[in-house]
C-alpha cells in the first residue's frame, strides 16, 4: 500500500499540482503584463503614471512561471523515475505476500494435521502397550 501510495504521489499528485501552479503563473504573468501595458498607454506621456512597479511584477511573474515549468518537468521525470521503481519493487512484494497469505496458512494446515495424525499413532502405541 505504501508503494502504490507514494508511486501514485509522483505519478499523479505532483505532476497534477506543478500543472495547477504553472496555469496560476501563466494567469498572474498575464495579468501583470496587461497592467503593465495599461499604465503604459497612458494618452500622454506626462499623464503616464510609473511602471517599474509593474515591470518589475512582470519580471517576478516570469520567474515563477519559468521555476513552475521546470518543476514540472522535473515532476514528469520523477514520475516515470519512482514508477519505474515502484514495478521492480512490487514483483518481490508480491511474491512475500503470496507466502504470508497463501502459502505459509497453507503449510500451518498441513502442519496441523501431521500433529493430528501424530497424536492419534501415539495415542495408538500407548493402548497397544
Amino acid at each position: 500500500m505504501l508503494v502504490q501510495r507514494a508511486q501514485s504521489h509522483f505519478s499523479e499528485d505532483r505532476p497534477r499540482y506543478w500543472k495547477q501552479q504553472t496555469q496560476l503563473a501563466e494567469r498572474a504573468l498575464n495579468e501583470a503584463k496587461d497592467n503593465l501595458a495599461q499604465k503604459r498607454a497612458a494618452a500622454r506621456p506626462g499623464d503616464r503614471p510609473p511602471a517599474t512597479e509593474a515591470a518589475s511584477l512582470v519580471q517576478k511573474m516570469e520567474r515563477r512561471l519559468r521555476h513552475c515549468e521546470l518543476k514540472r518537468k522535473r515532476a514528469k521525470a520523477w514520475s516515470i523515475e519512482i514508477s519505474q521503481q515502484c514495478d521492480q519493487l512490487l514483483g518481490p512484494l508480491a511474491d512475500v505476500a503470496e507466502h504470508c497469505e497463501i502459502l505459509l496458512p497453507a503449510a500451518a494446515n498441513q502442519l496441523r494435521q501431521m500433529i493430528i495424525e501424530l497424536e492419534k499413532y501415539a495415542e495408538q502405541g500407548k493402548r497397544a502397550n
